[in-house]
């Protein structure tokens, strides 16, 4: 999709312009987040706001450009509030709804036709974690959740005709991705209704529910569920099979893409939410790599290796001590590090989130194409936040790289950043979901760094393990630049990464691999700034607080606020 028509941009022309004279910046607030919810009812169910359970997103083409519309009337209305009058909040969220909004608005066409075909958080996976999501404890529940199961074959439709669309307009993924997709949709379709995890629900009734109830249920789950769902899945894999794969572009890079090196300019933008170049992304990927291979080396020094690195690597990887027996000794294993870290948070800081997180392992049928994640807590508590671990051939992963994962993905990680954005108050309602990848990711990447100091990095292999997370992330800087920009093929970016799933995962989701090292690298500039400003006086504790306390930032405007923190110092004296 374009961005909107002359009529699109003169409805949102006269909808600015025809906003009462009370309108207030609080009420766009509001408004804007109401009517996000409604148009991205799954986000809301995530949020756990529920009104919306029973439907799904409409991907059909008047309701992407109405949607578009009312973007621009957001914008406008915002426009007519001058910064310089506003106070300090609200005007961080002011300038952060307006440049959330035109991102949505350059991005459209490449979310819509590109990204939601994706092995990882696609248009078909979306519909099994969101029915995971969803809450089941009244009668109300089961009911939202037998329509949004009935309403499974319209949303499929409504997307086949968006990828039909970017067929037309040649915004289409490489074969590689619609063969990953393909064979996940087979999978997905497979299991009888009895075995299906989107009917999990219908197998575990509250005791409150009577026979006639649950028998009333379990049969409309059924008739959803073959009737609906597996010919919807069946219909949406025989599109792909043949009209979209037929289409399906032979090289990997989006620059390939017609007006591709705009579009992967705008994804680099998106993801650092910087105004980087490629080529400069591709340089500090490099650089970075060099400077951890030697850290890297000194411990293998200090291990009595020599200094040589792969040959630790490889003493580490067959080390029979670093290998897991099952999937339960996996979770467990990951479970015990979260247990060791949380005691020792309040030492690096002043507030810690409510909300509980667990950790499971990434369901049968996707964990071989899907990273080890994160889905974040309800906002009202009603969901705990989940690390999802991938325990896909447990076998052949080893321990001394996990404590550093653990560490991202919960606490200090995903979980105790994303659960405090979720806790905050005072603020506009979208500020508790809104995201800028480079600031989640960085600072879940700088959360590895700060396992010594919470007593995880206890020995050598683990401390290792860290840095080889760490140079992991530095390469993606290379490899993602290297496949769209550069003109690398798969084998090359696999040599040079070691992992086939993580380059197909690069070709899918353009520059999203470049967050986490260029936001990670923001934070630790400004630690290194407010160490130096503070000197004997710096306070770990205060700077968490500075990066954490307004929530995701863009990181030019994160770098904004937490120099106010750093400039105090100043203020302090000698």
């Amino acid at each position: 999709m374009t961005r909107p028509t002359i009529a699109g941009a003169l409805s949102a022309t006269l909808l600015a312009c025809c906003q009462p004279s009370g309108d207030s910046l609080h009420r766009v607030f509001d408004e804007y987040f109401e009517d996000f919810l409604r148009q991205n009812p799954e986000i809301a169910t995530s949020m756990g706001r529920h009104e919306h359970d029973d439907r799904w997103r409409d991907w059909s083409e008047p309701a992407r450009s109405a949607w578009a519309a009312r973007l621009e009337g957001y914008l406008a209305r915002l426009d007519r509030f001058a910064p310089e009058a506003l106070p300090r909040q609200d005007r961080l969220s002011r300038e952060l709804l307006r440049r959330g909004i035109r991102d949505e608005l350059d991005g459209l066409r490449f979310a819509a036709f590109l990204t939601r075909l994706s092995q990882l958080r696609g248009l078909h996976t979306r519909v099994l974690d969101t029915v995971r999501e969803m809450p089941a404890r009244t009668e109300d529940d089961y009911r939202r959740i037998l329509a949004r199961l009935e309403a499974v074959p319209a949303y499929v439709d409504q997307n086949i005709s968006a990828l039909r669309q970017g067929v037309a307009e040649g915004v289409v993924q490489p074969e590689l991705v619609v063969k990953r997709v393909i064979g996940q949709l087979e999978r997905q379709a497979a299991p009888p209704p009895a075995e299906s995890p989107l009917l999990a629900a219908f197998r575990a009734y509250p005791d409150s529910f009577g026979a006639a109830l649950r028998a009333e249920l379990s049969g409309a789950a059924r008739r959803a569920y073959d009737d609906g769902f597996q010919p919807a899945w069946r219909r949406l894999r025989a599109f792909l099979a043949g009209e979209y794969l037929a289409a399906a572009r032979g090289d990997l890079a989006v620059t390939s893409l017609p007006g591709g090196e705009d579009a992967y300019r705008y994804f680099v933008r998106l993801h650092t939410s910087l105004p980087m170049e490629p080529s400069e992304v591709h340089q500090i990927g490099r650089r970075e790599v060099d400077r951890i291979a030697r850290a890297m080396s000194s411990i293998a020094a200090e291990a009595g290796f020599d200094g040589d690195s792969e040959r630790y690597e490889r003493h580490l990887s067959t080390d029979p001590a670093q290998l897991f027996a099952s999937r339960t000794s996996m979770l467990a294993y990951h479970r015990d590090v979260a247990l060791r870290a949380l005691p020792q948070l309040p030492k690096l800081f002043r507030r810690l989130p409510r909300h509980a997180f667990g950790i499971r392992a990434i369901p049968p049928d996707r964990e071989a194409g899907t990273a080890s994640n994160y889905n974040a807590p309800a906002a009202d508590g009603s969901r705990a936040g989940w690390f999802n671990l991938n325990t896909y051939r447990f076998e052949r992963q080893w321990r001394f790289d996990k404590p550093a994962l653990v560490l991202h993905e919960t606490v200090p990680g995903h979980h105790l950043q994303i659960a405090a954005q979720r806790e905050l108050e005072g603020l506009p309602e979208f500020r508790r979901m809104y995201r800028s990848t480079a600031y989640v990711e960085g600072w879940a990447l700088y959360a590895e760094t700060l396992g010594e100091e919470l007593g995880v990095y206890d020995d050598l292999p683990s401390r290792f393990g860290a840095l080889e997370s760490e140079r992991f992330r530095a390469r993606r800087l290379v490899v993602d630049t290297g496949l769209h920009a550069m003109g690398w093929t798969r084998r090359q970016a696999i040599e040079y990464l070691g992992d086939e799933s993580e380059v197909d995962r690069y070709i899918a989701w353009p520059g999203q691999a470049l967050a986490y090292k260029i936001g990670q690298l923001k934070i630790l500039e400004l630690k290194a700034a407010a160490q130096a400003a503070y000197g004997e006086h710096f306070e770990i504790r205060d700077f968490h607080d500075a990066v954490l306390r307004d929530g995701p930032l863009p990181l030019e405007m994160l770098e904004q606020q937490v120099m106010r923190y750093v400039d105090a110092a100043g203020a302090r004296g000698p």
